[in-house]
């Protein structure tokens, strides 16, 4: 019965990262498999992303009925974090503040080489699960902390 709580985390995870180590937390896994399943859910996304990378330009481009805009205050926010940080800046801010599928298409955009973007997003999802699962594994103790 553990196999759908792996998957339950892993599936949490694919969408918006911090998803896998919440349902980690309160399905009551231990701190490694709530690290591993999220990771395991982050680069399901990353690896579907990377060799669907065609198919889904040319499904945008026949599906969008106007250009969209420009410059806007995102596509602004991600030129800067790509002209300051590179790859690696991409890939540390996706498990934290981009959704896995946002992070890997934004470093796709930019044209990255797909073998680096799933290595940067492997080490990223690694050390962004061990700090999100630590963050809420210790929420009990920092509730009794502050007398809560």
């Amino acid at each position: 019965m553990k196999y759908a709580e792996f998957f339950s985390v892993l599936l949490a995870s694919t969408i918006k990262f911090v998803g896998g180590p919440i349902a980690g937390f309160a399905l009551g896994l231990t701190f490694w498999e709530t690290v591993f399943c999220s990771l395991a859910g982050m680069m399901a996304t990353v690896v579907l992303l990377l060799f669907a990378q065609d198919f889904m330009v040319a499904l945008f481009k026949r599906f969008r009925l106007k250009k969209g805009r420009t410059f806007t205050k995102t596509t602004r926010f991600a030129i800067k974090v790509k002209s300051k940080f590179g790859l690696s800046g991409i890939a540390f801010l996706t498990p934290f503040l981009f959704t896995p599928i946002g992070g890997t298409l934004l470093a796709l955009t930019f044209k990255f080489p797909k073998y680096k973007i799933f290595i940067f997003m492997l080490l990223s999802g690694f050390i962004g699960g061990i700090i999100q699962t630590a963050f809420f594994y210790q929420l009990p103790a920092i509730k009794t902390w502050l007398g809560w």
